[in-house]
């Protein structure tokens, strides 16, 4: 499987290893949180020591050896920032449905382009589907 290990330059001028995350890889993590929150592992918004623990082991037990419990955390502050987007810019807006099929929001071209002239940034979620 791949581990989406990926390297970058630092500004040391070295280089420092990161890991990509795949669509196998998120919907891998997202079942193991779901698990974990129907377990009680998770509470007041906050994951349990034990909670993290089984999710990493749930990671490991996929195959994704190299994941530790820094980053599941990276990557729910990943996956919190693009929700936090998408629910900013379309949350309580008339006009659009979401396609369970594409996962993608839908409206006519005309509430899609007004849309995108008051808010620019908007003009990716028309093409690009939102797995997660």
């Amino acid at each position: 499987m791949d581990r989406g290990k990926n390297v970058a330059p630092n500004s040391s001028g070295g280089y420092r290893e990161f890991t990509k995350w795949t669509t196998k890889m998120n919907l891998i993590l997202l079942n193991s949180m779901i698990e974990e929150v129907c377990q009680g592992c998770r509470i007041d918004g906050s994951w349990t020591s034990k909670g993290y623990t089984n999710i990493v082991m749930a990671l490991h037990e996929a195959g994704l050896s190299g994941i530790k419990k820094n980053h599941v955390k990276n990557r729910q502050k990943s996956l919190k920032d693009k929700w936090r987007e998408v629910n900013d810019l379309f949350g309580g807006l008339d006009g659009f449905s979401w396609n369970q099929t594409t996962k993608r929001f839908e409206a006519k071209d005309k509430v899609w382009n007004d849309l995108i002239k008051a808010k620019p940034s908007t003009t990716k979620w028309r093409v690009n589907p939102i797995r997660h």
